[in-house]
């Protein structure tokens, strides 16, 4: 990757509705170990009190690592849970799973 992490920017970090939520599933991409630097700039700009926050991730190869805890960080609210990793070409029944076990 040859953009530095200044270089990667969302398209927007409001999501419609948000005070509406209890529940927010996170999900990213694992680089380099971490969550995918834009993820930073989408928990530094919303505010996740009350809200019980799950994260995933999905990687071939590198596990969930502590992103999900950098990120609970970040946010400084939010009741932030233990995540879950799912691996390249994950099948939808596995992840379906998961969520029905919440």
């Amino acid at each position: 990757m040859s953009k530095q992490r200044s270089d990667v920017e969302l398209v927007t970090t409001e999501v419609e509705n948000w005070d509406s939520y209890d529940m927010v599933f996170i999900g990213y991409p694992i680089w380099w170990g971490i969550a995918a630097w834009p993820m930073n700039t989408f928990v530094e700009n919303n505010d996740f009190t009350g809200k019980t926050v799950i994260p995933f991730c999905t990687s071939s190869s590198s596990g969930i690592g502590d992103s999900g805890t950098l990120l609970a960080d970040l946010a400084g609210t939010g009741d932030w849970q233990e995540g879950m990793r799912f691996r390249s070409g994950v099948d939808e029944a596995d992840v379906q799973e998961w969520v029905n076990g919440m």
